[in-house]
């Protein structure tokens, strides 16, 4: 039995995109939400999730991951960049399954 990575993510503003091993899995325009269900077979996983404010001012990053109904990462952030645009929230880590079950995260 393999162990489920069920993904959450959104609202942002303005672009988002959840990575899995350097693969999109959730590309996000502003203000959508999305959610995925994978499964995953035992070993280690990372994932990046990022947000790029295109027009500037104000930004949203959402996002919450679980592996078999755990929580392993959740943001609900936002802030201001004035005139910036380009990334405003850039974060990468990992986890790990052994026999279906999270065991490092």
């Amino acid at each position: 039995m393999p162990a489920y990575l069920r993904a959450e993510v959104g609202p942002c503003d303005d672009d988002a995109y959840l990575f899995m091993d350097g693969a999109p899995i959730i590309s996000l325009r502003f203000n959508q939400s999305r959610t995925v269900q994978r499964e995953l077979e035992d070993g280690s996983y990372d994932y990046r999730f990022m947000v790029i404010n295109s027009g500037g001012w104000a930004w949203a990053a959402k996002v919450r991951l679980l592996v078999n109904g755990q929580e392993i990462y959740s943001v609900d952030r936002n802030g201001g960049s004035g005139l910036y645009t380009g990334p405003v929230y850039d974060e990468s880590r990992q986890f790990t399954i052994r026999d279906s079950k999270l065991v490092e995260f």
